[in-house]
C-alpha cells in the first residue's frame, strides 16, 4: 500500500498527464497543489513511487508519467466514479426523445459513450442468454420443399429451407406450424429438446430444423455492433507518429479485434478495465478498454464499452459506461415487459 502523501502525488501525476501527455514534474505539482511541501520533498516521493514501479522518468531531467501499474492502482482506489447529476439527466432526456427503438438507442448511447469519454465506443445489439422461440411459421416452395421462419424472442428471425420425404401442402404446414407454435413457445433449445411431442415424420423434420437454428443462434458472437468516435482515439499523440493508428482501424473494420474484446465480457453490474499490457492482443498494448453489459438477467445481455489510449481519462470513461449500462439495462426492461 502507499502512503497518503504518495497516493496524493500519484492522483496528481495521473491526472496531469492525461490532459496532455506530458511528463509532470515536482516544481510543477508544488506550485498548482497546496501539499504542504517542498518541490524537494515532491521529488523524493515521486523516486519512491518510481521505485515502486508506479510512475516513470521517461529521460533525466523530466518529469514523470503514469506506468500501468500506477493506472491500475488509480482507478481501483484513487478516483471517482460518478457523472455529475445535471449530465445523467441531460443523457435521460436525450434517451426520451426516441420511441421504443432498440436500434435508435444503440445508435445514440454509443455517440453518447464517445463524446463523454472522448474516445472509442462499442456496443453490441442485447442477444439472448438461451434463445427462445416466439413463433414459427413454414411456406410451401415446392412439393417437397417449405420455408421455416422461426421468430426469435428477441425479435430475431432465422429462416431455413427444408425438404420433405413426400409431397405436402399449405394447409398441412399451416397445421404443423400451428401446433409447433403452440408447444415450443417461450422454449429454448434444450426445453424443446425434452418436449414429448410423439410427431409425425413431418412435424419431427421441422422440429429437428428449430433446433438446428437455434443452436446455431446460440453460437453467434455478438452481432451488429456499433462504433462510434474511433476519430478521438487515432488523434491522440501516442499513434501520431506510428502506423499503430492505421493498424488498429483496420483490425476494427475486419471484426476479429472486437470478437477478441467482447471474448468475456463482464456479467451485468460489473465493470471490466483492461490496461495496457493486460491486453490479450498484441495491437492494444497501448491501449485501454472499459467493458461493461447491459440487459436483463438470465435473459438477453449486450456489451457496452471504451477503447482508448492507456493514457485515457479513465474517471469519465468508467463512469459513463457505469451509467450507460444501467440506462440501457432499463430501456430494454422496457422493450421485454
Amino acid at each position: 500500500m502507499l502512503t497518503k502523501r504518495e497516493e496524493e502525488i500519484l492522483r496528481i501525476v495521473v491526472n496531469e498527464h492525461i490532459p496532455t501527455a506530458m511528463p509532470v514534474g515536482s516544481e510543477t505539482i508544488a506550485r498548482k497543489y497546496s501539499l504542504g511541501v517542498s518541490p524537494a520533498t515532491i521529488r523524493n516521493e515521486m523516486a519512491h513511487l518510481e521505485d515502486k514501479g508506479y510512475i516513470a522518468q521517461p529521460h533525466p531531467s523530466a518529469g514523470r508519467i503514469p506506468l500501468e501499474k500506477g493506472y491500475r492502482y488509480y482507478v481501483e482506489t484513487l478516483m471517482d466514479s460518478e457523472l455529475p447529476e445535471v449530465e445523467q439527466s441531460l443523457i435521460r432526456h436525450q434517451f426520451q426523445q426516441f420511441n421504443k427503438e432498440l436500434e435508435q438507442w444503440l445508435s445514440l448511447a454509443a455517440s453518447i459513450l464517445s463524446h463523454v469519454a472522448q474516445n472509442t465506443a462499442i456496443i453490441t445489439r442485447p442477444k439472448a442468454v438461451e434463445p427462445q422461440v416466439k413463433h414459427l411459421e413454414l411456406i410451401l416452395l415446392r412439393e417437397f420443399l417449405a420455408l421455416l421462419i422461426l421468430i426469435l424472442k428477441e425479435a430475431k428471425i432465422r429462416q431455413k429451407v427444408l425438404a420433405f420425404d413426400e409431397a405436402v401442402s399449405q394447409e398441412e404446414l399451416n397445421a404443423i406450424a400451428k401446433k409447433l407454435s403452440a408447444h415450443f413457445s417461450g422454449l429454448t433449445k434444450a426445453q424443446i429438446e425434452a418436449t414429448s411431442l410423439e410427431p409425425s415424420p413431418n412435424e419431427e423434420r421441422v422440429a429437428e430444423a428449430v433446433v438446428q437454428l437455434m443452436e446455431a443462434e446460440k453460437r453467434l458472437d455478438y452481432e451488429e455492433l456499433h462504433i462510434e468516435g474511433l476519430r478521438y482515439m487515432l488523434s491522440q499523440p501516442e499513434f501520431a507518429a506510428s502506423n499503430k493508428a492505421l493498424e488498429i482501424m483496420e483490425a476494427f473494420e475486419e471484426g476479429e479485434l472486437l470478437r477478441s474484446l467482447l471474448a468475456s465480457p463482464p456479467v451485468l453490474g460489473r465493470l471490466q478495465v483492461v490496461i495496457g499490457r493486460e491486453n490479450k492482443e498484441d495491437i492494444m498494448h497501448n491501449c485501454s478498454m472499459i467493458l461493461g453489459c447491459y440487459g436483463l438477467p438470465g435473459e438477453v445481455a449486450g456489451a457496452i464499452g471504451v477503447v482508448g489510449p492507456t493514457r485515457m481519462h479513465y474517471e469519465r470513461a468508467i463512469s459513463a459506461v457505469r451509467f450507460l449500462s444501467t440506462t440501457m439495462s432499463e430501456l430494454v426492461g422496457e422493450l421485454y415487459y
